[in-house]
């Protein structure tokens, strides 16, 4: 199982693909809708597809949500007088979770996708045709780049800092589209990003505790209004009591199932909060245990299904049981408080002295505040007032996009967006995201605008953590919540549920892709996959987040593998002849006459021609088998004519292939003598006239208890 995702297809004028035709009409056959086909541009939503698909202009196309502050996005588009007008107003007169793809005046596809990265987007060429998609389902392998391959060193890269899974696919030959950014698919590619978090950072907001409460209220509101019914986590930290208290002040609590699940340690258990919580909101809660039970490879399997590792779901219980939840209840989302830690600032970063000096001047120089900056982050005030003075820009942990270009930053500001990095994952692939749509109010553009133009040491008031948001929601928090210096801790859980699910990680990784490619050391992991060591190293987890890499990894070289065994199998286009998609044809019957009875279309391959010879014959052999109801399904059928005929003349065609033994009943017959398929091909073309056993309409002929079909051409005569 994988996401209900979407599809773009862009065709450019003229263009035929009898690959693309068969395969959307196989994604119809499994389900698919065809939601939008205007100007060769075509949507299509796989079922179970959890957004909105509209066409909201003349040939633009929004999938998702933009939710618009005072104007409709038709509005905006109308308006706009050029492709990165429209990018910047989009932008900036609303928010969601979408993607706008449309047609210029030149006929350029373009795309945009919304800065928060809710929904994913990928996109590559075939020929004449650009294809956009949020995920990879089996169905679209007909589809996928030819020379598609697993970029190893990005699954390398992914490894070792796990944010990167958000940035760009590990995959060759798909383009990523990162949140944020316009692409102009038909000016080769051009990738602009029109929204980075460094933008706002340098401009400046309303840093009253007021306008913080509207800010994040009006967030709520806007993913509640048009939902009747949710699931929302309280976990008993402050963010999602935070979210939880805006649910019951916008009026939309009674729309919310909430719950909290609890470890069975007490770092994990945080019941005593959650409930304080929901008393002080006025809501019931579920409370639900979060046992540690060893995984079976089997349970990672899903989670490398996807256009991208799943990581969030490495938690497989909880995700499952999360996922079975919103089941449940039919639920059109699951609320979190996700994302407060980076936006509210959580982490006890001692160079807010510097962003203060930088921000005040000489009366940021104060060791009195400097001490009280040590006693939270656990410092001396001394080094606190080193690194107010220090000029050091420091590195950022990892190569993405949103961290390029922030020296002018003050360092702390440019922790928050390390960290705002690090919480993309949040919107990322697992089993809960693939019932229902994730929605994380403090990740969605309005709040993380608003706080990133919050200096950082106006958002640690006190100084503590989220300082500015305790004050802010003071009269919405219980005191236990408000008050509370403490904050879960889920790596005692981690590291337990590592060390139960050891056989399992052992089985998958030790003899598996990763070691294969050289991304993992199989003598090192021998020592790391130890019980021993488990108990008293950091990072138990990594070995959780490697199997699913795994899985991942082993779940894409099948597919690529067989991708390109079909491919090493598919019919060249050979120009000498006009070829039909699938039919039968008695001898000299005109390419016309060669339909299936059932209403086969017959459609030439492009660039076909007829040959200059007189009575020159192909025959494409594939398999078929029967469907239900006797339904005859022909896999495959418009690829059904290969390159092995390239000469001139009717005989060419027999060159490599052997007589059958005494042309058993069934076989074609080729100029009068039986002819089979070898049994190292799946298909073959054979030159000659063509005729049944009989002399009429050639039968199928079986091979390892096959039928297979034959297509045939016959140019006219002169």
């Amino acid at each position: 199982m994988t996401a209900p995702g979407y599809l773009v297809v862009s065709t450019a004028s003229g263009v035929a693909d009898p690959v693309l035709d068969a395969t959307l009409e196989a994604m119809i056959r499994a389900g698919w809708s065809a939601r939008v086909d205007i100007r060769g541009l075509r949507v299509m939503t796989a079922p179970g597809f959890h957004w909105p698909v509209a066409q909201i202009h003349r040939s633009h196309v929004l999938i998702g949500e933009w939710r618009g502050r005072g104007a409709h996005p038709s509005a905006v588009v109308g308006s706009s007088r050029s492709g990165a007008a429209l990018v910047r107003d989009l932008m900036r007169e609303g928010w969601g979770a979408y993607l706008l793809v449309w047609i210029d005046d030149t006929g350029g596809l373009n795309l945009i996708r919304d800065p928060s990265g809710a929904l994913d987007a990928v996109w590559w060429r075939r020929g004449g045709v650009t294809l956009i998609a949020d995920g990879l389902p089996p169905v679209l392998d007909p589809l996928l780049p030819a020379d598609l391959a697993i970029d190893w060193p990005r699954l390398a890269d992914i490894l070792a800092t796990p944010a990167l899974v958000t940035d760009r696919v590990p995959l060759l030959e798909l383009e990523t589209v990162g949140p944020g950014d316009w692409v102009q698919a038909a000016t080769g590619g051009g990738r602009e990003a029109i929204w980075r978090p460094a933008d706002h950072a340098r401009r400046c907001v309303d840093e009253s505790a007021a306008a913080l409460v509207g800010v994040v209220d009006a967030a709520v509101d806007g993913l509640m209004r048009s939902r009747r019914r949710v699931v929302a986590e309280v976990s008993g930290g402050l963010d999602s009591a935070i979210v939880a208290g805006a649910l019951t002040a916008t009026g939309h609590a009674s729309k919310a199932a909430f719950v909290t699940y609890f470890g069975e340690d007490r770092e994990g258990d945080e019941r005593v909060y959650a409930e304080a919580a929901a008393k002080t909101g006025g809501f019931d809660l579920s409370l639900v245990p979060k046992p540690v039970a060893a995984l079976m490879p089997e349970d990672f399997a899903p989670l490398g299904q996807g256009l991208r590792p799943a990581l969030q779901g490495v938690d497989v219980a909880y995700d499952r049981e999360a996922a079975r939840r919103l089941a449940a209840i039919d639920a059109e989302g699951l609320v979190t408080g996700q994302g407060g830690d980076s936006v509210f600032f959580h982490a006890p970063d001692p160079r807010v002295a510097a962003d203060r000096f930088r921000r005040i001047g000489v009366r940021g120089l104060d060791p009195v505040y400097w001490a009280a900056v040590g006693r939270w982050t656990r410092r001396s005030a001394w080094m606190v007032g080193r690194l107010a003075l220090s000029r050091s820009r420091g590195e950022a942990r990892c190569d993405h996009p949103w961290l390029q270009d922030l020296d002018d930053l003050p360092p702390a500001k440019r922790g928050q967006i390390e960290r705002l990095v690090n919480n993309q994952v949040f919107w990322t692939d697992c089993l809960r995201a693939r019932q229902a749509p994730l929605l994380h109010p403090l990740l969605s553009q309005p709040v993380v605008e608003h706080c990133l133009g919050v200096p950082a040491d106006r958002l640690t008031l006190g100084p503590r953590d989220r300082g500015l948001a305790r004050l802010a929601f003071a009269d919405r928090l219980p005191e236990e919540i408000r008050e509370r210096r403490s904050k879960g801790d889920l790596s005692g859980f981690y590291g337990r549920l590592t060390r139960a699910s050891l056989p399992a990680l052992q089985a998958l990784l030790l003899d598996g892709c990763l070691v294969d490619a050289g991304v993992l050391d199989r003598t090192q992991l021998e020592i790391d996959l130890d019980d021993q060591r488990l108990l008293w190293s950091e990072g138990a987890n990594q070995p959780l987040l490697a199997a699913v890499l795994e899985v991942w990894a082993r779940h894409w070289s099948g597919r690529i593998a067989d991708r390109r065994a079909e491919i090493a199998s598919e019919p060249g286009q050979n120009p000498l002849v006009e070829v039909a998609d699938i039919g039968r044809a008695g001898e000299g019957m005109s390419l016309t006459e060669i339909v299936e009875p059932g209403g086969l279309s017959v459609e030439p391959i492009e660039g076909a021609k007829q040959g200059p010879v007189a009575r020159s014959v192909q025959i494409g052999l594939d398999q078929q088998r029967r469907g239900g109801q006797g339904r005859r399904v022909v896999q495959r059928a418009q690829r059904d004519i290969t390159s092995g005929v390239l000469g001139k003349d009717s005989d060419s065609g027999l060159a490599g292939l052997r007589p059958a033994d005494g042309g058993a009943d069934g076989d074609a017959l080729v100029d009068g003598r039986p002819v089979e398929l070898r049994q190292d091909e799946r298909r073959a073309v054979i030159g000659g006239s063509v005729r049944g056993d009989d002399g009429g309409e050639p039968r199928a002929v079986r091979r390892g208890g096959q039928d297979v079909v034959a297509a045939v051409a016959v140019p006219d005569e002169g």
